[in-house]
């Protein structure tokens, strides 16, 4: 295997999340000589900088623009799923690729049934939703469910391989190396909590947590707002100009080294629980999306994270509340620890660059 082609999408509505993963599932496949080629639709051009900035080519295959966001994941791609598959085909007409790999809420087996006829290529998906059919070879989904052992029966076929749980989560190498590092806590008299709810920011949500923030003076806080317009930066800055406690940055390449030396966190439900839990660091989440209600529901009823509620739910008064009744060191922190570090070992990309190799190498066999 030569090259795969990644078909996934990065946008203020969809997040950056599932370009993360795929470009962390790139760089582990870099490392055994096969090259990546992002094929996306243009939504925002300076998101597609992330691509560039990993050291990978990108290939837009068309544009989208929306009136208004829908709320549906399903009409995320802002065109039908035909035509999107068809501009794909396209796209990579151009081209050598050997295999497809998919992350898009928006695609199901409408898209894959396509693009499997026209080039009959091995297809793998990244999901964690569980709520469409796919044409796949191989379906990913690093998540931690109670129903792992049947979870997609029905959705795909019985010849699809499945790699599921968080044994599979797609964490960079710098997560595995600070993992075994000893670092060395902020220097300070209070412990210090990292706040952060993705790569694009959402002023919704600082709106409730920054004067929250400010009004607790037991810790000191580093918060990434992630990207956000002008005027609302400004906003959030203007809040919390006057907190000598507080620390605010829009974006960091940071990330993982700041969650080490961090005693907590408070956070979204996303794909940074994996990089949270691999160099244990206790967290407080909220979901922002309904997709996220039912994994961090059960994370909570594992004992794994503190659930703090839904975006439309919190209020100020209930994550001051939560803030004040905090203590980091106290014995059940220290035992989540333990667990959330053991489910999550930090190699799962080089289990999955693996098993892309050997579902290449099967075909090429027939």
């Amino acid at each position: 295997m030569r090259s795969v082609g990644f078909r996934v999408d990065v946008a203020k509505h969809i997040g950056t999340g599932h370009l993360q993963r795929c470009l962390t599932l790139a760089r582990e496949l870099k490392k055994m000589s096969i090259s990546s080629i992002f094929f996306v639709r243009e939504y925002d051009k300076e998101l597609l900088d992330l691509i560039t900035i990993s050291g990978f080519i990108h290939h837009v295959i068309g544009s989208a623009t929306f009136e208004n966001i829908p709320e549906d994941h399903s009409y995320w791609l802002g065109v039908s799923q035909e035509q999107d598959a068809q501009d794909f085909i396209s796209a990579i007409s151009e081209q050598h690729i050997d295999m497809v790999v998919l992350d898009h809420y928006s695609i199901n087996s409408v898209w894959e049934n396509i693009v499997k006829n026209a080039i009959s290529l091995p297809v793998v998906v990244i999901d964690d939703l569980e709520n469409r059919k796919h044409t796949c070879d191989l379906l990913i989904d690093q998540n931690y469910w109670p129903n792992l052992s049947s979870r997609y029966d029905g959705l795909v076929s019985s010849n699809c391989l499945r790699l599921l749980g968080p044994k599979y989560a797609l964490l960079r190498d710098e997560f595995v190396s600070l993992r075994e590092t000893k670092t060395q806590k902020y220097s300070s008299r209070f412990e210090t909590i990292l706040v952060n709810f993705g790569g694009v920011g959402n002023l919704k949500v600082w709106k409730v947590f920054l004067p929250a923030l400010v009004k607790c003076h037991k810790f000191n806080f580093h918060i990434i707002t992630g990207k956000l317009s002008s005027e609302d930066l400004a906003y959030c800055k203007n809040i919390v100009k006057q907190s000598k406690h507080i620390y605010l940055e829009e974006q960091t390449n940071q990330m993982s080294y700041l969650m080490k030396v961090s005693d907590f966190a408070l956070g979204a439900c996303g794909s940074t629980v994996w990089e949270r839990f691999c160099l244990g660091l206790n967290a407080a989440l909220i979901d922002i999306a309904d997709n996220q209600k039912d994994l961090v529901s059960y994370l909570h009823e594992k004992n794994l994270v503190d659930y703090l509620g839904n975006l439309n739910t919190i209020t100020v008064e209930s994550i001051s509340s939560y803030l004040n009744r905090l203590s980091i060191s106290s014995s059940k922190y220290r035992a989540r620890k333990h667990s959330i570090t053991h489910l999550v070992d930090g190699i799962g990309a080089n289990r999955v660059a693996k098993e892309l190799i050997l579902i290449y190498e099967k075909g090429t066999d027939k």
